[in-house]
């Protein structure tokens, strides 16, 4: 008997509560329509669109990309350059540019030296000798006290490498 005296007073609030819109219909579509309602600018003419036939000429054919034309002074492509060996980044520093890098410190002594360095994210890894980092494959060449040397091998866009050395300074 409980639960009927509840499961009805529920319903009681519940019908209660509801209580109906007695304005009428269409009281409520005039006042909603009055408003609403609102000046529109007119639109200026449209011009109309005017389709222009493609006739080939001599000219090449618009899906194909030009060719590059090669420049007088542009220098030949040697035949006998420096290749560097292929090798796979792995390393968790080489997916980053230097530029976003940081060197936070350095710890060890004699052979055993390491530095410490700050990617974007804000965590820090060791690097030692002989390890990669930086995107144009930078090996780290030597670590001193305020400094880490790295060599790195670029492309001179001519289908040869070059190396060059860089250096990562502490900051202060």
């Amino acid at each position: 008997m409980n639960s009927r005296m509840f499961v009805s007073a529920i319903t009681l609030t519940l019908m209660v509560g509801c209580k109906a819109n007695k304005d009428s219909l269409n009281t409520f579509y005039t006042d909603a329509k009055r408003s609403g309602h609102k000046e529109v600018e007119v639109l200026a003419n449209v011009v109309p669109f005017e389709v222009e036939v493609y006739a080939q000429s001599e000219a090449r054919s618009p899906f194909v990309l030009p060719k590059q034309p090669e420049r007088v002074t542009q220098p030949k492509k040697k035949k006998t350059c420096w290749q560097p060996k292929y090798r796979k980044k792995t390393g968790a520093l080489e997916r980053y540019s230097l530029r976003k890098l940081r060197l936070k410190g350095v710890m060890g002594a004699d052979q055993d030296i390491t530095a410490l360095i700050q990617t974007p994210k804000g965590s820090v890894i060791k690097v030692r000798k002989g390890q990669y980092m930086g995107t144009n494959n930078g090996q780290v060449v030597a670590i001193k006290s305020k400094q880490i040397t790295l060599k790195e091998t670029l492309p001179d866009g001519m289908g040869c490498w070059q190396q060059r050395y860089v250096k990562l300074a502490l900051k202060h």
